[in-house]
């Protein structure tokens, strides 16, 4: 599929902020290791020298410093090819890489059905995008299916989720929260504890059973853990967290309520893409076709 020329220089945009991207995150990562109270928020410093207008800097649920931009794309503009495109620049550039997790959200039924019916079509210039990109190693999920360390490892996995399938509100009642025991290898066995505490203690977010750890030196508290210790649940939501993944946003103004995006961001991404053609007033917007 031949882009159009305002999609090959918004891909060329893309680009040059995410090497800027790396750049600085190798510098930051560098820095930290010899002094940690050296960090910076380096999305917001790129953004400055790349982009030059307000960034507003957000984190993800582990509180590391989260990159995030939109491409304010009108409608028939292309986004859903401009979105596939990016997952590859931000493989190849920012993270350096072929395979991993893409976590697609979208809004409504129809976006989800058209969307998925497209990047499964090995034919439809979507998927073809994808399959270039991982070398014919793509694996297009929705939240019933399945995976494997193996498959993440070696494929490119793209999975879709609908919004509302994610929402904190109703979390304890949806099925990508639910321990699920289908994905058992990503976590630590139930009578490990040591294995689950360290797993807590590097992604604390991550929902689990049993009591939280009590404050030391509390008159009845352990100073430490619950006698039985914690177990991670091995539902999707948190394997997810755990692979920190590349987040997609179609209609991206659809998912600024503030349980939307605490959502998004306790899937503890990478990055986020956000695409729209109405993009709110705080979203950081790289890029800009007008109609």
């Amino acid at each position: 599929m031949e882009l159009k020329d305002y999609q090959k220089k918004t891909l060329e945009q893309v680009k040059r902020y995410l090497e800027a991207l790396a750049e600085l995150k190798a510098k930051n990562e560098k820095a930290v290791q010899s002094d940690p109270e050296t960090a910076f928020d380096f999305p917001q410093r790129v953004w400055s020298k790349v982009v030059g207008t307000t960034y507003y800097s957000k984190k993800n649920g582990l509180g590391e410093d989260l990159p995030s931009f939109y491409l304010k794309i009108p409608t028939g503009g292309g986004k859903t090819i401009l979105a596939c495109h990016a997952i590859d620049l931000i493989n190849r550039t920012y993270l350096k890489k072929q395979t991993g997790i893409v976590l697609w959200i979208v809004p409504t039924k129809q976006i989800f059905r058209q969307t998925l019916a497209s990047l499964k079509n090995r034919e439809h210039p979507y998927r073809q995008v994808l399959d270039i990109a991982s070398s014919g190693r793509t694996v297009v999920l929705e939240k019933t299916d399945r995976f494997t360390k193996l498959d993440v490892d070696e494929n490119l996995v793209v999975m879709l989720l609908m919004l509302p399938s994610a929402s904190r509100q109703n979390k304890e009642t949806l099925k990508v929260f639910k321990d699920s025991g289908g994905f058992t290898e990503f976590f630590s066995l139930e009578d490990d504890v040591k294995g689950n505490n360290d797993l807590l203690e590097k992604f604390p977010n991550l929902d689990y059973f049993g009591n939280p750890p009590s404050p030391p030196f509390v008159k009845g508290g352990m100073g430490g853990f619950d006698f039985w210790g914690r177990v991670v649940k091995t539902s999707l939501g948190n394997t997810l967290r755990v692979l920190k993944p590349i987040i997609i946003v179609d209609e991206g103004h659809k998912a600024y309520s503030e349980i939307a995006q605490q959502t998004i961001r306790n899937f503890n991404p990478s990055i986020i893409v956000e695409l729209s053609a109405t993009p709110p007033e705080n979203s950081n917007k790289l890029i800009t076709i007008s109609g």
